[in-house]
């Protein structure tokens, strides 16, 4: 099959852009640049002449290969070959409610969209073939981009037999009224789903080439950089900019004052950005050595935020009357008449996403506003900076490029507001630089709490009562929200609901003006930590094994009705629990190990974002010193579109929630964070990861979430691991307070 250039496909690639967003106007634009272009069959799927093919991502790649896992379910129906065809990420589409990456939802929402797609795209052109050689659809079949009609004797090639590529056949296909109820493929015959591809961007990442965000240039561009507030919610009481000017390249200072928008929040779902002072430039470095040489006097609110002061009012508020979010049974009773009651508290920290390439986007305004930006959020984004400009939300184009890293924080749009705030005021094109510091301290960190579960076991070593009450910062509170402040930090599902006959879930809200996102596997990263940590112990207590003490919670039904339509399958959680203990050895002595290192394992398990991951941690502790040896997962994510691609997240879900736990902590000292870079922010080095083993249950079922679930269990299964080694309990993250990592 014809393939065309790297540079047409770039050029395309831009063009392909346009269209999506510009409907019809595609073809107009495509042909008038001089590259020939078929009519576009579906937003996602453009055909060649020459039959070479475009196929376009949906959802945003921040590294968890959708670019490359979406276009594979596409070409499945449409009967291409995924090394035929060119793969480019789509820019924002209007109309389209799933284009986002969060929660684990790429695959799991537009599974069934994109093999329809495919499929109604690959019928259209059976119908135009059918058409040209007035042969009924029947005696049609497709197979690597052809269509072909055979043994009806008839035709000018041989034995009758004739074929068209896709691209001889798009344009008149592209006319046809579009199909509904087209059949999908049998799954039996899948061919490229279930099958290993590697990243379709794998060989440009390799060689460095400019794919990501922060390489864009434009004619005309300045470089901004930003003199924010330390204090999140601070504002600029004057500045001096004398020095800044002074710097050679520097073309204009400007006061980026967030005040008019009541210093607070644009949008619900998209927090303001942080008042400052911009240095515009004509290249990156003036611009950065510009805001540094700024002298600004701030004005701070009254009350500044404090670590050490924050723990102290969570501890408190836990013993002040809270909310139930659910209350089965009398948990209290039972628990304060137990012989042995359990009670234990836990602590966790805020936590920064620290993506490798901090924030940054590029913008235009004249008579569109066009946004280049690594985001999460398409949507979110053009509703944030219509609201910012004020502007309508049509005039808008963003262009989605592929994220270097984002863990929830690129699904805020701060950063692209700053972006076209500048670009309005210079009237040329503005791409906005965050350094590594300001991406540290003007994140929207994952909230800290302290947890106190209370519990007591029954004779039968069945838990019998379970109070799980966190004092803690709430994301909704912070985003202003109409939900209460529970809603994103302790749910009436979370485990053990459902399966305690007695339980209650409590929540008392801490008010804060600490910036609070979503982070990689949101309140299950904590919540998991709590309630796998406090089953560890209790199974302990009552001197049973963890992982037998958990299924005999689980109990034997395959499912549990939990709450408002909300069924937990435990045969899909206990399928996992069994194939994790068998690959990693449960109940095999640990080998011997050189020196006077303990060594110990953990297990935890949960479900998290539509996957059930069960994992089994192995450490070993000379001291003071911790090494986490080894970590074997395995995961129910139902059918698994790329091996590889799905074997990267589950490996980099693990080592995420590892350097979270070892080092992850952001801290406060007078309302400012006092993390800066990845020498007082440390994340996990490679002598420091362990080996990870990984094994997918075969599974015929609708694909699940994939990217998060694998991050919850890992922490309390290494501090699960360092309680059989030393005997002693983690109750608080992250590990390196108490031990050298």
């Amino acid at each position: 099959m014809s393939r065309f250039s790297r540079r047409q496909f770039l050029q395309l690639g831009v063009l392909s852009g346009a269209g999506l967003l510009l409907g019809g106007r595609l073809a107009e634009e495509a042909r008038a640049t001089g590259f020939p272009w078929s009519a576009e069959l579906h937003p996602l799927i453009h055909i060649r002449p020459d039959g070479s093919i475009v196929l376009f991502a949906q959802n945003p790649d921040m590294g968890q290969g959708v670019k490359t896992s979406l276009p594979m379910i596409l070409v499945e129906e449409l009967d291409v070959r995924l090394d035929y065809v060119a793969v480019g990420q789509a820019s924002w589409l209007p109309r389209e409610e799933r284009q986002f990456s969060g929660g684990s939802l790429g695959i799991r929402l537009n599974y069934e969209a994109m093999r329809r797609a495919g499929a109604t795209a690959r019928r259209m052109l059976l119908q135009a073939a059918a058409a040209r050689w007035q042969v009924p659809l029947a005696s049609l079949h497709t197979d690597s981009g052809r269509v072909f009609h055979t043994g009806d004797g008839v035709g000018d090639e041989a034995g009758g037999a004739r074929s068209a590529s896709y691209g001889e056949l798009a344009d008149a296909a592209a006319l046809l009224p579009v199909p509904t109820d087209v059949p999908l493929k049998p799954e039996a015959d899948f061919a490229v789903i279930g099958r290993s591809h590697h990243d379709v961007d794998l060989r440009r990442i390799v060689a460095g080439a400019p794919v990501y965000s922060l390489d864009l240039k434009m004619a005309g561009m300045l470089y901004a950089a930003i003199r924010r507030s330390p204090v999140s919610d601070g504002q600029v009481a004057s500045f001096d900019d004398a020095a800044a000017r002074a710097i050679p390249g520097v073309r204009d200072v400007h006061l980026l004052s967030n005040e008019r928008h009541g210093g607070r929040v644009i949008l619900p779902n998209s927090p303001n950005f942080v008042s400052g002072v911009a240095v515009l430039a004509d290249d990156s470095w003036a611009a950065l050595q510009g805001a540094r040489a700024l002298a600004v006097q701030w004005r701070n609110p009254e009350s500044l935020e404090d670590t050490d002061t924050m723990f102290q009012r969570f501890h408190e508020a836990l013993d002040v009357a809270p909310t139930v979010v659910r209350r089965d049974g009398e948990p209290e009773r039972l628990i304060d008449s137990a012989d042995e009651p359990f009670e234990a508290v836990y602590q966790l920290p805020l936590l920064a996403h620290a993506p490798m390439e901090p924030m940054n986007c590029t913008a235009r305004v004249g008579g569109r506003v066009e946004v280049w930006a690594p985001t999460q959020n398409p949507r979110g984004l053009a509703e944030a900076v219509a609201r910012a400009l004020e502007v309508d939300t049509g005039d808008i184009s963003v262009h989605v490029l592929r994220s270097g890293g984002a863990f929830g924080r690129r699904y805020y749009s701060d950063f692209a507001v700053e972006a076209a705030l500048l670009a309005r005021h210079a009237k040329r094109p503005v791409k906005v630089l965050w350094p590594r510091e300001d991406d540290l301290r003007h994140g929207y960190f994952r909230p800290a709490g302290v947890h106190r579960i209370r519990a007591a076991v029954g004779p039968d070593g069945r838990v019998t009562a379970w109070q799980h009450r966190l004092a803690g910062h709430s994301r909704t509170a912070y985003l202003e929200r109409d939900d209460p402040p529970w809603g994103t930090e302790l749910d009436p599902y979370t485990f053990p609901a459902g399966f305690v006959p007695n339980l209650s879930l409590e929540h008392t809200h801490v008010p804060s003006r600490v910036p609070l996102g979503q982070w990689r596997g949101i309140s299950a990263s904590a919540n998991v930590f709590v309630v796998a940590s406090a089953l560890d112990e209790l199974a302990h207590r009552a001197g049973a094994d963890p992982v037998a003490f958990m299924l005999r919670l689980l109990g034997e039904r395959d499912s549990v009705p939990v709450h408002d339509g909300f069924e937990l399958n435990t045969a899909r959680l206990r399928g996992v629990i069994r194939r994790v203990v068998e690959a990693a050895g449960w109940r095999q002595p640990l080998g011997w190990q050189a020196g006077d290192a303990r060594r110990g394992r953990g297990f935890a398990a949960a479900y998290d974002q539509g996957a059930w991951v069960a994992e089994v941690a192995e450490v070993s502790v000379r001291g003071r010193r911790l090494r986490v040896d080894r970590v074997v997962a395995a995961v129910d994510c139902g059918r698994v579109i790329n091996p590889p691609g799905a074997h990267a997240q589950v490996e980099g879900a693990i080592l995420d929630g590892l350097g979270a736990a070892l080092m992850g902590e952001i801290t406060l000292r007078d309302g400012v964070v006092q993390q800066a870079n990845f020498n007082s922010y440390r994340l996990l080095r490679m002598d420091q990861a362990p080996a990870v083993e990984v094994h997918f249950i075969d599974s015929a079922e609708d694909p699940r979430g994939l990217g998060e679930p694998p991050l919850p269990p890992l922490a309390p299964a290494v501090c699960n691991a360092i309680f059989a080694a030393t005997g002693r309990r983690v109750r608080r993250l992250p590990l390196s307070a108490d031990f050298e990592v």
